[in-house]
């Protein structure tokens, strides 16, 4: 059994069985944060490459019904990204499975974004 450990840098803990830690304990959730994630975070024209994905988007969408597929869970950050891709007039496939684990508010939400 693992040794009980906190990450240095976040607040995981062993209770992920899959965590390892380095020799300044810091977690892999944190290394591969850093190394994926992060160097996309503080680059510049952010503004003018998503209205570059979007031409592409809509490029590879032309002629079809809709341009991309875009999963709904009822929560704010599926609903801001509905808005977002509507605002880029992007023909927008929505998708949510309900598993029966929606809230009220989550269902308001998916209602509304239809």
């Amino acid at each position: 059994m693992k040794k009980y450990q906190i990450c240095t840098n976040c607040v995981m803990d062993t209770s992920d069985p899959d965590i390892v830690f380095d020799d300044n304990g810091v977690c892999s959730n944190c290394r591969e944060f850093n190394k994926r994630t992060k160097p996309y975070l503080n680059r510049r024209n952010k503004e003018q490459e998503l209205r570059e994905i979007v031409r592409k988007i809509k490029r590879n969408g032309k002629n079809k019904k809709y341009d991309c597929i875009l999963g709904i869970s009822g929560g704010i950050d599926s609903a801001y990204l509905a808005y977002l891709a509507h605002s880029l007039q992007l023909r927008v496939l929505a998708v949510h499975v309900d598993a029966g684990w929606n809230s009220e508010i989550a269902v308001n939400n998916i209602e509304k974004n239809v």
